[in-house]
């Protein structure tokens, strides 16, 4: 869904809606028309940005209207085909008639038919605010004021929003969706921390220091101790910080083996929660890190030229002294470089992709900080399908497809590297060739998915995420992955399926890629149905409503 949604956002931007409706449409031209209403109470709700985006954009067009005062849209003379329906308006975000979050809004336009009277639903958001002040009570400004969310089945959390308090110390965050979240007051950096000392202190002698911590409601330095807050629709929730200067260590040690000339920093990551914090290594590979408060934490040494980027990392435990002896030795880089064809289509425009690279093996840890490593980097084709990436650490990688000028049926047939098969990932100690074969051939899966009501009929289930599970080799792929969306009718498609294996699921209310997690489809095993795809095949497959526990949404 989130790829999707980039997709359609960058086209609205590119391509002018259709505002402006034929005012005599033709006699029999499909239209929607439809209420969007507030909850609780399903009141009418006016000024509501209607964008109806079609799924394959060869056949359908983009659309958009506003409701009226009585929250009431009508889009005439729209193509057949299906459609994403989007809602925007301040202070509100859509649900479907169950109260959860709508991520998934399909709609079938059939010609010579027209859909009247939908209802749509959305919900208020919560609001949090308050006010962050030091020890004395005075306001502190630019303090950067953040909330987590959790993840189902998950210790990790995800940011959900953030914002610097004023030059009264207030704040106000806005557009949160009801759910549970930990927040966080997160002091702008100490200036000590950053100051150059040409006199090294020895381990022991520093005298004690203290900080402004990142501290977690209801006043924790402890992410682990953090207290969640619950929001409800339409609240304003006041939370509000005193910030206490409080006991800090440094971190000392070296980095070796480096080349005279690049510049050379350390980070400090924490496992749990948000501290980050840095220094720069001096001309001897000495560093010194300031200001870390006890926990746990990844040290990462990055040395930059213009030519490569040399990189290390250690686990490192703070707890109540200084830590002191640490040595990093990076590793060199390289570079790795490949060619992409398109089979079949000799004189096909190979530089509409690009290819990404992106660790294979990343970081499971209960952090809310997301690595840069976590979307890989891209790699731009040229018109005869060269393409390179310069500073490449030594590792585990997957390679990825990007572009193909609106193909939906495109996919990555084959990586390889010499003789050997990089196609579910593979490993690089330095510089390789890299042959990637794409195909206009995916395959497409549709169905219809059922459920029994509560008269024991089965009957067809709209707005359910249906996905396409690749084998257990390809799930650290995420375009190896299919995923589709059930109309009013039921009905799905699944498009650009690479040939193989697969496990189909429909899920109903499931957290946005939840199924990317390794221990969510394990607990879904018995749920799916299994599916064999050949290239440029097309089959239908009908499915059942797969059960989600309460401990996943």
């Amino acid at each position: 869904m989130t790829r999707f949604l980039a997709f359609v956002f960058l086209l609205l931007a590119a391509v002018l809606p259709v505002l402006a409706q034929d005012a005599n449409p033709p006699e029999g031209t499909p239209s929607i028309a439809g209420t969007v209403l507030g909850e609780p109470g399903s009141h009418p709700l006016k000024k509501v940005m209607v964008e109806v985006v079609a799924e394959d954009q060869k056949q359908g067009g983009n659309y958009s209207a506003a409701t009226d005062v009585d929250g009431h849209f009508r889009i005439e003379s729209i193509t057949p085909g299906r459609y994403r329906v989007f809602f925007e308006k301040s202070g509100f975000m859509e649900v479907n008639v169950r109260g959860q979050k709508a991520d998934v809004n399909v709609v079938a336009v059939r010609a010579g038919q027209s859909l009247e009277d939908v209802a749509f639903h959305m919900l208020p958001t919560a609001v949090v605010t308050g006010r962050v002040t030091d020890e004395d009570g005075d306001p502190m400004p630019s303090v950067r004021v953040e909330v987590w969310r959790k993840i189902p089945g998950k210790e990790k959390r995800e940011s959900a929003g953030a914002v610097a308090t004023d030059d009264k110390g207030e704040y106000r965050l806005a557009g949160l969706f009801p759910a549970q979240y930990w927040i966080a007051a997160i002091p702008s950096a100490d200036f000590r921390d950053y100051e150059q000392h040409h006199e090294k202190a020895e381990a022991g002698d520093s005298p004690p220091e203290t900080r402004y911590l990142t501290t977690y409601y209801p006043g924790t330095y402890d992410a682990a101790k953090a207290s969640p807050i619950a929001l409800k629709a339409g609240d304003e929730l006041p939370v509000d910080f005193m910030l206490v200067p409080a006991r800090t260590y440094h971190i000392r040690g070296a980095v070796s083996g480096m080349p005279a000339g690049p510049r050379v920093d350390v980070e400090l990551i924490p496992k749990l929660g948000y501290d980050m914090r840095g220094a720069h290594v001096s001309p001897d590979g000495t560093f010194e890190v300031r200001g870390a408060a006890p926990g746990t934490y990844t040290l990462k040494a990055t040395a930059t030229s213009e030519s490569t980027v040399l990189m290390a990392r250690t686990d490192v435990t703070v707890a109540g002294a200084d830590v002191d002896g640490i040595r990093l030795v990076p590793m060199p880089a390289f570079a790795l470089s490949g060619h992409l064809r398109v089979e079949d289509q000799p004189t096909a425009d190979v530089s509409q992709y690009a290819v990404n690279l992106r660790q294979a093996d990343l970081p499971d840890d209960s952090g809310s900080f997301i690595s840069e490593e976590s979307f890989g980097e891209n790699a731009t084709v040229d018109h005869q399908g060269n393409f390179s990436w310069k500073n490449v650490n030594p590792g585990s990688y997957v390679v990825r497809i990007f572009g193909g000028n609106g193909q939906e049926n495109f996919f990555l047939k084959s990586a390889r590297i010499g003789e050997r098969s990089a196609d579910a990932g593979f490993s690089v100690s330095g510089p390789m060739f890299l042959d990637l074969v794409a195909s206009l051939k995916g395959s497409t899966v549709e169905g219809l998915v059922t459920d029994h009501d509560s008269q024991g009929n089965n009957v067809p289930i709209s707005n359910v995420s249906v996905v396409a599970v690749p084998e257990e080799k390809y799930r650290k792929i995420p375009e190896h992955f299919g995923t589709g969306a059930t109309d009013q009718y039921g009905r799905f498609t699944i498009r650009g399926l690479a040939p193989g294996a697969y496990t189909l699921f429909a899920w109903q209310d499931a957290e946005e890629d939840l199924f990317h997690d390794p221990d969510f489809l394990r607990s879904q095993q018995s749920n799916g149905t299994p599916v064999k795809v050949e290239e440029g095949s097309r089959q239908k497959v009908d499915l059942k409503l797969s059960a989600i526990g309460d401990d996943w949404r």
